[in-house]
């Protein structure tokens, strides 16, 4: 269960019922679900009636329904903390709400004592004032003086003047100088930032997420109206809370400490260099204090927020989900964090994926947070997308698969709405997503997706990543991998080749949890790399480098430049000197010409050769080869049972190749996560430091392969083959039937398959739903007791074949094909197939009909004229049925 596929659970509107919640809690354990995540969201479009506020008295009701549904049926429940997203809501107030640094700029040009206001900085337009428009919270930071400068640059810090005890109640009392000076008061207010679609009735400010009191506030609040405490939560608590992605507006973050806790963090006072975020640079330290602010911004939320939701919520028998890694750039202040140590510090760190559109693909640098972090679970935002209703279980594998092959191993779609009958089909949805829920056509035959997604979580859960490098992501912040969250493509690292993988590491793990053994990099959970990878970049803090120059002393091979800057501040002088002797002290050794490296202790360090160079020159050659039509790409996990691999053809095409697996003492297998079965390699060849076989892969296909210890006899083999002799092409006619009420006539005889949509009628051309298909088919005696199997050709979207009246399984991927053989007899036999296609369909035609002839209905936007979320003004209709050809086939 725990494997299972969760789901963003769409409470639209705040509007729900106790019925809906325990029909929809029904319906997800029926197709194989083992999560509800509540998201009390607005429904963005349409007139859904709004419910009553969240976490009201209403709210609270429903909620605690949930959690007794929920543990009546073993679904966990988990909730996003806050209606829409992120943290934060109407019980909220300025003292504890999001802030930020502003200024307000004044010109002196005196020699005289002045006693003169300073402006009132300007401030957001949703700053909460008071009735004389003042800001309902504010706190002064500093009055600064600088002597003009056209350019607004500064010789030396020394030249600022800190004024702030010569200002009170708002006036500067100050014998100036002789010249032109440039006065900035600085103060602390809030942003008024409030929460992303949030239902009508429960609208709310942010946290101050760099305040740890705020997060448990507002944790607190939740655990107060739903009456959990630390010593009830087992029995009637919440599974899980939700931090949703981080998406702060434009702005200097800041807090009410934050002059404190950024001497605690970096050594100096911070006040003089605020005139940085005014505008103004200070020569030769702009740059270092910026470093120095970003860094003490990331570490203060990541322990403000993620650290201690964690421990607060584990007190309550929680854990805290969160994509608390991005997105993230171009605009730094949206998510100004450290991913990799943002998402270590969280139960349960959450990327997301997008399908066909945007190049939005959070999985790797998630992954590898949980790998250096020692956590188990890598959980994923999956399948959102603004196209919608357009997208079968067979085209959501693709980018699943893609996924897997990056490390995810939890799906959480994105999203089931909750909706009833009586809001019509395709009914209630968010205004993104692919829509996961009862109104989907599939919804019915969903559950051997499900399955399939489960059993790929379930072993990719089992054992560790296998990796052989890591690769050091600098200390910057933010930091994120890639940095800019385009990924069209998986993830890559310069100079390593495909069959080679990898794990991005920060300093955090560097310092704290790596070190040294059999001349491997390792981790106290178990991880372990041949190699660490540094940046191509100058810049690297003393501390860093001083743990690098131990790890190579105790054996570790480290490949890159020797860094030559310290990226902060504060004793940036001396730490620079000791940073350019150590690295001549490590890099210096480099004395093999032809390798470019040199042994320091027991290790080595290389310098000018690629990653995949230095593997190979330690013997270490690539963990997987395809030689085939096109490239494999895969995911490695070594576990107590054996070495897991997953394998996904990324190709339109049938792959079939040499496989080559890193693996030389073990016996291999074939596990089918489509239908639980596993098969024998009939032959295998194994050497020295391989083993080898031929693989073939349907389109998109995708397989484990299992090297264990035993050879266990399995009845079944050649799981993926197209090397069956054909028995017969099913011909002639074929009778077809719709459903009553959806606009296609009863009953169809066709002489040919074909797609609904070349139908004339345009009931059958704009159908969407399940039609079945009736034939009657022979089976001659001598044929009779061999292995047989159906193949439907191409379907589109999913098809479920009955024989004799006997279900002999859904199809949902390609190839469309059965075994049948115990559901055949000889002599004549039945064929029913049940072909269901998207909404797609449907809702074009609608879109082009009248009203009165119209069969659909739903929130969103799709009628001619409207913005259709994800660019179309129109839908376009599918091909959709039973396109053929039907065939049988025999075991050889």
């Amino acid at each position: 269960m725990s494997s299972r596929p969760g789901a963003f659970w769409c409470w639209l509107n705040g509007n729900m019922t106790t019925t809906s919640i325990t029909r929809d809690l029904e319906e997800m354990k029926s197709k194989g679900t083992s999560r509800a995540e509540i998201w009390d969201v607005a429904a963005v479009n349409g007139t859904i009636p709004a419910g009553g506020p969240f976490l009201g008295d209403e709210s609270a009701k429903l909620i605690k329904h949930a959690i007794s549904e929920g543990k009546r049926l073993q679904i966990k429940i988990g909730i996003i903390a806050s209606s829409g997203w992120n943290a934060g809501g109407s019980w909220v107030k300025p003292d504890w709400a999001s802030k930020a640094l502003y200024f307000s700029e004044t010109q002196l040009n005196s020699s005289e004592k002045v006693s003169i206001e300073l402006p009132f900085p300007k401030l957001p337009p949703h700053c909460p004032v008071t009735a004389e428009n003042i800001p309902e919270f504010y706190k002064e930071v500093a009055v600064l003086a600088i002597p003009f400068h056209a350019d607004k640059t500064i010789a030396r810090s020394s030249d600022i003047i800190n004024l702030s005890s010569k200002f009170s109640n708002g006036k500067l009392t100050w014998k100036v100088p002789k010249g032109k000076w440039t006065i900035i008061r600085f103060i602390c207010s809030n942003t008024g930032q409030s929460l992303i679609v949030p239902s009508p009735n429960s609208k709310g400010l942010f946290i101050d997420f760099l305040d740890p009191e705020a997060t448990k506030r507002h944790l607190k609040y939740f655990m107060d109206r739903l009456g959990v405490t630390p010593e009830n939560s087992a029995e009637g608590g919440l599974a899980y809370f939700e931090f949703d992605s981080m998406e702060l507006e434009k702005g200097t973050p800041w807090t009410d400490a934050m002059p404190a806790i950024f001497k605690t963090r970096q050594g100096y006072p911070i006040e003089k260099y605020l005139t940085v975020f005014a505008g103004w640079k200070i020569e030769d330290q702009t740059d270092r204090f910026l470093y120095d602010f970003k860094k003490t911004i990331s570490d203060q939320l990541i322990y403000s927020h993620y650290t201690t939701g964690t421990a607060f919520l584990k007190k309550y028998n929680a854990e805290l989900v969160a994509e608390s890694g991005g997105p993230g750039p171009p605009v730094w202040e949206t998510c100004p964090v450290d991913a990799l140590k943002a998402l270590g510090s969280v139960s349960v760190p959450r990327g997301e994926f997008w399908i066909r559109h945007r190049n939005m693909f959070l999985i790797k640098e998630v992954a590898s947070a949980a790998h250096i972090y020692g956590k188990k679970m890598v959980d994923a935002e999956s399948f959102t997308t603004w196209r919608r209703w357009k997208d079968s279980p067979y085209e959501m594998k693709k980018y699943a698969d893609r996924a897997f092959c990056e490390g995810l191993n939890n799906i959480t779609f994105h999203t089931f709405a909750s909706t009833t009958p009586e809001d019509g089909y395709p009914g209630r949805t968010y205004h993104a997503g692919s829509d996961v829920n009862t109104a989907t056509t599939w919804w019915n035959k969903s559950k051997p997706f499900m399955d399939y997604l489960s059993r790929c979580s379930y072993l990719l859960q089992q054992g560790l990543f296998t990796a052989d490098v890591c690769y050091y992501y600098g200390d910057q912040a933010p930091n994120f991998f890639p940095f800019y969250h385009n990924v069209p493509e998986k993830p890559t690292l310069p100079g390593l080749e495909k069959g080679y993988d990898f794990d991005v590491i920060n300093s955090d793990v560097i310092i704290s949890r790596m070190s040294v053994k059999d001349g491997r990099l390792v981790l106290p959970d178990g991880m372990s790399y041949a190699v660490l990878l540094l940046p191509d970049q100058a810049s690297m803090p003393l501390s860093v480098l001083r743990k690098i120059e131990k790890l190579v002393k105790d054996g570790a091979t480290v490949i890159g430049n020797p860094p030559t800057i310290i990226p902060g501040l504060h004793n940036a002088a001396e730490e620079t000197l000791k940073l350019n002797q150590l690295a001549d002290k490590l890099w210096g050794a480099a004395t093999d010409k032809q390798t470019k490296s040199g042994t320091y202790g027991k290790g080595t360090i290389f310098c000018g050769l690629s990653a995949t160079e230095v593997l190979q020159l330690k013997g270490i050659e690539r963990d997987f080869i395809f030689n085939g039509p096109s490239e494999l790409d895969y995911i490695h996990r070594s576990t107590d049972f054996g070495e897991v691999y997953f394998i996904r053809n990324e190709s339109d095409n049938w792959v079939k190749g040499e496989a080559s697996f890193r693996i030389f003492d073990k016996n291999p297998k074939l596990w089918d996560p489509a239908t639980g079965t596993r098969a024998n390699i009939k032959t295998y060849t194994a050497g020295r430091k391989t083993t080898q076989f031929t693989l073939e892969l349907a389109p998109h296909g995708s397989v484990f392969v299992v090297f264990s210890d035993k050879k266990q006899h399995e009845t079944k083999a050649d799981l993926f083959s197209t090397t069956s002799q054909p028995a017969q092409e099913m011909q002639g006619l074929w009778k077809l039937t719709f459903p009553k009420g959806w606009g296609a006539p009863e009953e169809v005889l066709l002489e040919g398959l074909k797609s609904w949509t070349e139908f004339k009628d345009k009931g059958i051309k704009y159908f969407s739903g399940t039609a079945t298909y009736h034939k009657t088919f022979s089976i001659k005696e001598e044929i009779a007791g061999k292995t047989i199997s159906i193949d439907l050709g191409e379907v589109r979207d999913l098809a479920e074949v009955f024989i004799n009246g006997k279900s002999a399984g859904i199809l949902w991927k390609k190839p469309f094909s059965a075994d049948i053989t115990k559901l055949v007899r000889p002599g004549d036999n039945s064929l029913t197939v049940e072909v269901v296609n998207l909404w797609v369909n449907r809702l074009t035609g609608d879109m082009l009909s009248e009203p009165k002839d119209r069969f659909t209905r739903t929130n969103q936007p799709y009628m001619k004229g409207e913005i259709w979320p994800g660019g179309d003004e129109t839908f376009r209709i599918q091909t959709s049925g039973l396109l053929g050809p039907v065939k049988l086939f025999y075991a050889k």
